[in-house]
C-alpha cells in the first residue's frame, strides 16, 4: 500500500502536522497516521507563553485558562507562611500572559479536522517495527504490513539513551478542594525546593480557588528516582493542612534534555517531528508552540512545492533554533550540572534582576541582542564564564546570522 505522506506517531508532532494537510489545498495528498495507542485521553498539560508577536495559533481558542500574572518561589513552604518570592506582572511584559491546554482538547480538534478529510487517515491501535529510509522509503508495521511513501515523519520522541541524560521528569496531580485554597490570579512558576540530586522544584497551575493542577518536578540525570508521590503529598499538605481534598486527574512523563535534533543516517526522505526535531527547548522544557509553528512551516513549504506530486524533489523545512539560544541554554544546564545546590539560586537570580518582559522574552525563545545580555548580566559571571570557554570556540553560535 503507498501514501504520498506516512507520519508515524501520532502524538502532539504528529497530529499537528496532520491537521496542517487536512485543509482542502492538500486534497490530492494522501497521508496517513500511525499511532499506537488505541484512543485519545487527557495525559499532558501543555503552557506556554502569549505575548503580542504570537497572540494566536490554530488552537487558541482551546486554552483552559490564562494568567497574567505569575511568581517562582524558594524554599518550604509552612501552612501558608510566605517564602521568598519574586513575583511579575504581565502589565510590564507588554501584556504577556501565561497560557495552559490540555492535551483531550487538542486531541480531539485535530481528530475533528482528520475526520472531515477524505485524503488524510489516522489509524490507531498500530505500532511500528521499523521505518526504512530511500527514494520511496517504507514502514512496516508489527503485524508485518509494509507502507511505501514519497516521505516518511517520524513523530515518535527520541529514546532514553544512558543514565546520565540529563532529564525532565515530572508527575502532576490536579486537584479540587472543599474550601478556597488558592490564588487564581497567579501561576506559580517554580517553586523551588533545596536538593544537590538535581533542580527540583513544584509548578502550580491554579484553575480556580478550589481547582489546581500541582506538579513535582526535577531536572536530574536520568539515573536518579524521585519520591513523586510522598513529594506532591507533603507539598499539597502545606497549602492546606490536613484538609481532604481529591484528585481528579494525573499526568506524567520524562523527556530527555540531553538530546538534540536527529536526521538518522541512511534514511533518504525520512523527516524528524517534535523532540527528534528538536523542538523542546532544554533550559525550559517548552515545545507546544514551537511544534505547532513547525508543523505549519512544513505545510507551507508543501503548499508552495512546484508539484505536491513530485515529492522526491521536495524538501521537508528543519525545524530551527537561533543558534545563541541553544549555546547559553547549553551553558547554563552545564552550570547546573556541576552542582546543583545552587540551582535554584541562579533561577532566582534571574527572576529577582531582570525585568518580566526580558524574562519572558527570553524563556519564550524571541530574546534580542540586548535581552540576551541582561539574561548574561544577570547570573554569576565567574562559573557562567568558565563554562562557556570550556565548551570551546567551535560549539559557539554564529552570531552573524542572529540579528534579533
Amino acid at each position: 500500500m503507498a501514501f504520498d505522506i506516512v507520519i508515524v506517531g501520532g502524538g502532539l508532532s504528529g497530529l499537528a502536522l496532520a491537521a496542517e494537510l487536512a485543509q482542502a489545498e492538500f486534497s490530492k495528498l494522501r497521508v496517513l497516521v500511525l499511532e499506537q495507542r488505541k484512543s485519545y485521553v487527557r495525559d499532558r498539560t501543555w503552557s506556554y507563553w502569549k505575548t503580542p508577536n504570537n497572540v494566536a495559533h490554530r488552537y487558541s481558542h482551546l486554552e483552559r485558562h490564562q494568567w497574567s500574572q505569575w511568581c517562582v518561589r524558594q524554599g518550604v513552604r509552612i501552612h501558608q507562611q510566605a517564602s521568598p518570592t519574586v513575583t511579575k506582572d504581565g502589565k510590564d511584559a507588554k501584556g504577556a500572559c501565561y497560557c495552559t491546554l490540555d492535551a483531550d482538547a487538542f486531541y480531539s480538534a485535530a481528530q475533528c479536522a482528520i475526520s472531515q478529510s477524505a485524503h488524510v487517515e489516522l489509524r490507531l491501535g498500530t505500532s511500528v517495527r521499523q521505518i526504512t529510509g530511500g527514494d520511496t522509503p517504507s514502514v512496516e508495521t508489527s503485524e508485518g504490513e509494509v507502507i511505501h511513501a514519497a516521505w516518511v515523519f517520524d513523530a515518535r520522541p527520541p529514546a532514553q539513551t544512558t543514565a546520565n541524560s540529563l532529564v525532565q521528569q515530572f508527575v502532576g496531580y490536579e486537584i479540587k478542594t472543599g474550601s478556597d485554597v488558592f490564588d487564581p490570579t497567579t501561576v506559580e512558576l517554580m517553586h523551588f525546593q533545596p536538593s544537590t540530586a538535581g533542580l527540583h522544584f513544584f509548578y502550580v497551575l491554579p484553575y480556580s480557588p478550589r481547582n489546581a493542577l500541582i506538579e513535582t518536578t526535577w531536572i536530574s540525570p536520568a539515573s536518579f528516582k524521585p519520591n513523586f508521590g510522598a513529594e506532591l503529598q507533603q507539598f499539597t499538605a502545606s497549602f492546606f493542612g490536613s484538609a481532604a481534598y481529591e484528585v481528579v486527574y494525573e499526568e506524567k512523563g520524562a523527556l530527555n534534555l540531553s538530546l538534540r535534533a536527529t536526521t538518522p543516517n541512511n534514511a533518504l526522505h525520512v523527516a524528524p517531528l517534535g523532540r527528534g526535531a528538536g523542538t523542546l527547548r532544554a533550559s525550559t522544557g517548552y515545545a507546544f508552540l514551537e511544534t505547532l509553528a513547525h508543523a505549519a512551516q512544513i505545510a507551507a513549504s508543501l503548499k508552495s512545492h512546484a508539484s505536491m506530486e513530485k515529492l522526491n524533489h521536495w524538501v521537508p523545512v528543519a525545524f530551527k533554533r537561533r543558534a545563541l539560544d541553544e549555546w547559553m541554554d547549553t551553558v547554563f544546564l552545564q552550570v547546573l550540572e556541576r552542582d546543583w545546590s545552587k540551582s535554584s539560586w541562579y533561577f532566582m537570580q534571574l527572576f529577582e534582576r531582570l525585568d518580566a518582559d526580558t524574562m519572558v522574552a527570553f524563556l519564550s525563545g524571541r530574546a534580542s541582542w540586548r535581552q540576551r545580555l541582561l539574561v548574561a548580566g544577570a547570573l554569576p559571571t565567574l562559573p557562567f564564564a568558565a563554562q562557556a570557554l570550556s565548551i570551546g570556540i567551535d560549539r559557539a553560535p554564529r552570531f552573524s546570522g542572529d540579528r534579533r
